[in-house]
C-alpha cells in the first residue's frame, strides 16, 4: 500500500494530504471507522499478550481536491493507519455496486 503524510486539524481529522509529491486537500467532512487486523492471515502480525499491540485500526474516507484549487476533480480515497508502523496509507475508493 501506497504511503502518504497526513496533516491533521486541531481536531484529529485529516486536513491535507501529501501523495506522490503533490498537496490534496480534504474538501468534505471525512468520516472516520475502524477495522480488524487479519492477525490469523497475517504470519508478520506479532501481537503478544500484555504488550499493548492494537489489533483494530482507523480508517478515514475523504474527498480531495488538488491543492486550494475548487475546480480540481474531487476524488475519493480511504487513508488506512498502520498502528504497528505509526504510518498512513491510501487505496482508491470504489463504490461497489448494489
Amino acid at each position: 500500500m501506497e504511503s502518504v503524510e497526513i496533516l491533521f486539524t486541531s481536531a484529529g481529522e485529516p486536513w491535507k494530504i501529501r501523495r506522490q509529491g503533490r498537496v490534496w486537500q480534504v474538501a468534505v467532512q471525512p468520516q472516520r471507522w475502524f477495522e480488524r487486523i487479519q492477525w490469523w492471515k497475517d504470519p508478520e502480525y506479532s501481537a503478544r499478550k500484555n504488550s499493548g499491540s492494537r489489533i483494530d485500526y482507523a480508517v478515514w474516507r475523504v474527498q480531495v481536491r488538488l491543492g486550494n484549487n475548487p475546480r480540481s476533480e474531487m476524488v475519493t480515497w480511504d487513508l488506512i493507519e498502520n498502528p504497528q508502523l505509526d504510518v498512513w496509507g491510501v487505496r482508491e475508493y470504489a463504490e461497489q455496486a448494489a
